[in-house]
Order: structure tokens, then sequence, then C-alpha cells
């Protein structure tokens, strides 16, 4: 056994001892990178009605990614993850997948900015695990150079071992974030749109927060408790002061400005 192979054999009794704690983000981290060299991690579930579970996450003092830009990514981003591709690839639930991520594979480029020039990350892996009707991901990111192939080798060589590990966190914690509420989330796209056009009135936020969650005009006048012909006319007034005339262009707005 390699010495790196043996840095990390030493920690899995205290990651087991920490499985549903509030510590055990911290051990994976401590645990994996000095024998990978990442700098941020987070485990996510992609569920099957196209939306997004966040369950934990843990940084060094270097990384750039805020809580703010986590909220967003559950929010708006996610839907352009590329691991979403893989809730329909698996064959079994058993199943574990190594994924790599470098910027040269990413197509869209609001995505490709977002993750590579925004918040600095340089590669990223995801260990994959089909279970309780979704994806869960546990995203290993690299923000000074890209995984070196012995680091690779490692997680390619312990992947079902760590999804079994984060799995069970996941499941033994059984809490959701405390930012990943519904109305922190509309808070959370308001101050984003607030910052991107002072302009818009408070009534036009809630619209367009709401058009960047999913929500049909229907569902944004019940919500509202205002009529559907309201949700068009304060939809209109924004797009007008945003200088957009879709959907999409709301989206790539607050992908890509700032």
């Amino acid at each position: 056994m390699t010495k790196i192979n043996c840095s990390f054999s030493d920690s899995l009794a205290d990651l087991i001892i920490a499985l549903g704690g509030v510590g055990f983000p911290s051990k994976l981290l401590e645990a994996l990178t000095p024998v990978t060299g990442i700098s941020h991690l987070s485990l996510v579930h992609l569920e099957e009605q196209d939306s997004v579970t966040y369950l934990f996450s843990a940084s060094d003092d270097q990384v750039k990614i805020t809580k703010t830009m986590q909220q967003l990514y559950l929010s708006i981003y996610y839907r352009l993850d590329p691991n979403k591709e893989f809730l329909e690839h698996f064959h079994s639930d058993a199943e574990v997948l190594l994924r790599r991520l470098q910027p040269e594979d990413i197509t869209d480029q609001d995505y490709r900015r977002l993750w590579y020039k925004s918040m600095g990350i340089a590669d990223r892996i995801s260990i994959l695990t089909r279970a309780d009707k979704g994806l869960y991901c546990l995203n290993l990111f690299q923000t000074k150079q890209p995984f070196s192939d012995q680091g690779i080798a490692l997680l390619e060589e312990h992947k079902t071992v760590l999804s079994a590990l984060t799995v069970k966190h996941a499941r033994l914690s059984g809490a959701l974030s405390s930012f990943m509420t519904r109305d922190t989330q509309i808070a959370t796209l308001m101050e984003r749109l607030e910052s991107i056009n002072s302009q818009l009135t408070k009534r036009e936020q809630e619209v367009c927060s709401r058009i960047l969650l999913g929500m049909s005009s229907e569902g944004i006048a019940l919500d509202l408790d205002i009529k559907k012909q309201s949700v068009q006319t304060y939809r209109k007034r924004a797009y007008s002061r945003l200088n957009i005339s879709s959907q999409n262009e709301l989206f790539s707005l607050c992908l890509t400005t700032g």
C-alpha cells in the first residue's frame, strides 16, 4: 500500500465516527485534501423531478465559492450541470461512477464562466451514485491546478467507499440546509435581480424570481395572490427594464452578470 493510500485509510475510522454529525464534511475534506489536493467539496442530490437538494459542503480558506453562489446554483445553475444526464445512465442503484469535468468539457458558455471564472475552479471530479429517486453527486474541486494522475487513481480506487460514506451520512443527518427553503431561494434570487438592476420594483422582483424557479404564470399568480394578467404585466415591465425579451434571456442574465 502506498503512503497516500495509508494516509486516506487512516482517516476512515474518524469518518465513520463522524457520520451523521455536523463535523462530517470538514472531516472528509481533511481526509481528502492531503491525497488529492482538493480545496472544496459538496454533496447534492439531483432528483428525477428536475429539482436539487443540497446536503453539505466544506471549503478551505482560499476558495471563492460563497454561500450566495451555492444558493444560486441550487436555484438556477443546477439545470446546466452535466451530471444531470447520468440520471438515465445507471443500470442499478449499486453502480458508482467517477466523472471528471474540466473547462474544455463544458459546452455551455454561461456554465463554464460560472465555475471556471467566477469561482476559480480548475478541475472537478464527481462521484455519482443513483439512490433515493435521484443522483447523489459528491463533487470534489481543485482551485489551483488539475487533479494529478495519482489523485484520480486514488479516487477511482476508493469511489465505492466514498459513495457509501456520503450516502449514509445524508440519510443519517436527514435535514436540509437552512438555505434550501423555498422562501430563502426566492429571497436570494430577488437580491440577485436587485444587484443586476436596482430599478426593478419589489413586485417585478417577486415575479421574476419565481420565473427563475420554473413557476408558470398561473402558479405565480396563485402564489402572490394576484391575477394572471398582472403577472404578465409585471413580467413585461421587468423584461423591459432588463432589456430582455424571454425567460431564457433572464436565466442567461442571472448567470453572466456580475
